[in-house]
């Protein structure tokens, strides 16, 4: 396939995000990004890319993305506690992990407008290049039909991609397929779930059908970061489990799998220390590369949130619970890399001075952080945690092989190869990964030399056995492997578990600390539409019964 970008696909849109950034208004009031007469963009050499690459650049927003990842699918669950400065330090999103959010709820409304900000500039495209549109290319050439075929197809992916956030959190949502004139702005009413499910996956249909999406091996590094037709198929895979299809999830699982373009990483701990060789590894399916780029990106506000207060230079975000590190089996190494404590003592640049954590203080009950949102000096060009190359997973190939396990053992498929898939997610796990922290001098849950597991101790002791409960086990194996990267409540919603579990979770000392959980009730979930975009359109789109 013809190359179209000359430079990453991150690198175009970071700079695109800078240019066409906007206030964060009514998500129905508000121009969509790329809206000063796409005409001029369509007739001006390479307009027609930048307006796809407006439809990745949502997912660059610091806030109401990046760090939203983690308030919605860690914090509002058992795995993390929202941590801060102090009790009343991102208050909102203790309003929401209680259980009984008020539609008021800043939060969940920046998560709406923010999504369908993003859904409103996959529409201004998919509404203006279509197969048929004539697009300059950079140096003023005509970009191929086909293309302009894969845009299309990256833009309904992405459409999609937003649009599943919407439906995890609320459910009930208005479908948007195209830009609103003012009347229709007014008119604006909500779908059923099911219409929503059908809508997402029309889209994703439509992506993979698209003979012009490449596949992972035919996207050059310099496009690092575009969707592939495995990532389109992972996250099909992904939608349908959400809403009960199983079944309908196996074939585009194990066709990523068959695809043989992936595998795992042999060590957990190069997955989050490395962009060249843990986030662009043979293990991502779907990510977001980050670099800094001086003048025009401060790299992502994720590590400054979420990393330790006082000397650590941190805001103090996202706490592991004790709750989750019990989770662990003795000798899991992944707890290693997933939660910090407060003692642990860190290398700085020179690989000699090092820098001791200190989690007291502040809002961290546990006094824990997450490892895996941690940066090592190598990757803070000038030792600011603004400015470093913090990447994160949307898919990785571990989730694919988990979900294809899980699958064939909800559906009474093989369990023999269910077995042995989970077996080898934790062969991963307990064999082949460093037992103790790299970049660290003294770590509370780092592994002596004598309780590292070995191959025959594996065998004996951790391997996962048919006769096991394999329902308990592929559970198990997803918190533990996923910990700390935002898929906590999305796995909780589908298994039907998140009221008995966020219920029990608020019984415990953790939970009464920070009220999470404490109100959760069936009535719960689906989430509050934002009562802001009730009184925009005057009634016609109306809260969930629940609230």
């Amino acid at each position: 396939m013809k190359k179209y970008i000359i430079s990453s696909v991150w690198g175009m849109a970071l700079l695109v995000n800078f240019l066409f950034s906007s206030c964060t208004s009514d998500f129905l009031d508000r121009q969509p990004l790329g809206s000063v007469d796409e005409s001029v963009y369509l007739n001006s050499e390479n307009g027609g890319f930048k307006l796809l690459i407006n439809c990745y650049t949502p997912i660059l927003d610091h806030w109401s993305f990046q760090q939203m990842k983690f308030d919605m699918g860690d914090q509002l669950t058992d795995d993390c506690m929202k941590g801060g400065s102090d009790a009343a330090d991102r208050v909102v999103i203790t309003e929401v992990s209680r259980g009984n959010p008020p539609a008021t709820s800043s939060m969940l409304r920046d998560l709406w407008n923010h999504r369908y900000q993003a859904i409103s500039a996959c529409n201004v495209f998919l509404s203006t290049v279509t197969p048929e549109t004539e697009v300059i290319a950079d140096g003023g050439a005509i970009v191929a039909k086909e293309n302009i075929l894969r845009w299309i197809a990256e833009a309904k992916f992405l459409r999609a991609f937003y649009y599943f956030d919407l439906a995890v959190m609320f459910q009930n949502v208005p479908i948007i397929d195209h830009p609103l004139t003012a009347t229709e702005k007014k008119e604006i009413s909500k779908s059923d779930g099911n219409a929503v499910k059908e809508f997402i996956l029309k889209d994703l249909n439509d992506a993979i059908s698209e003979s012009n999406l490449p596949s992972a091996s035919q996207i050059p590094e310099s496009e690092f970061g575009s969707v592939s037709k495995e990532a389109a198929l992972s996250f099909r895979a992904r939608v349908k489990m959400f809403f009960g299809d199983d079944q309908g999830a196996l074939p585009d699982l194990k066709n990523v799998i068959d695809s043989g373009q992936f595998g795992l990483v042999d060590d957990y701990e190069t997955l989050f220390n490395s962009v060249a060789k843990g986030y662009m590894s043979k293990e991502a399916i779907f990510l977001t590369p980050r670099a800094y780029i001086p003048n025009y990106t401060t790299g992502s506000v994720v590590p400054q949130m979420c990393i330790g207060r006082n000397t650590t230079g941190g805001w103090g975000g996202e706490c592991p619970t004790k709750n989750l590190v019990e989770e662990y089996e003795i000798g899991d190494p992944r707890l290693t890399h997933t939660v910090m404590s407060s003692g642990d003592i860190f290398y700085k640049g020179d690989g000699v001075t090092t820098e001791l954590h200190d989690y007291s203080g502040y809002d961290d009950y546990s006094l824990q952080h997450n490892r895996k949102i941690w940066v090592d000096y190598s990757r803070r060009p000038d030792g600011d945690l603004m400015h470093t190359d913090w990447s994160f997973f949307h898919i990785r190939y571990a989730d694919v092989l988990l979900m294809y396990a899980e699958c064939l053992i909800e559906t009474g498929g093989d369990k023999q190869l269910a077995v042995d898939i989970i077996n080898k997610v934790r062969h991963r796990a307990f064999v082949t990964t460093s037992p103790t922290d790299s970049y660290a001098k003294y770590r509370k849950f780092n592994i002596s030399g004598d309780q590292k597991i070995t191959e025959e101790v594996f065998n004996k002791k951790y391997k996962v056995k048919i006769s096991d409960d394999l329902r308990a086990a592929v559970r198990h194996e997803r918190r533990v492997e996923f910990a700390g990267e935002g898929l906590r409540l999305y796995d909780l919603l589908r298994w039907k578990m998140f009221v008995s579990t966020m219920q029990s979770f608020g019984k415990t000392d953790e939970g009464i600390y920070s009220g999470t959980g404490t109100n959760v009730t069936d009535k719960t979930w689906p989430y509050p539409i934002p009562q802001t975009e009730i009184d925009y359109v005057g009634g016609s789109l109306t809260q969930n019964d629940n609230y």
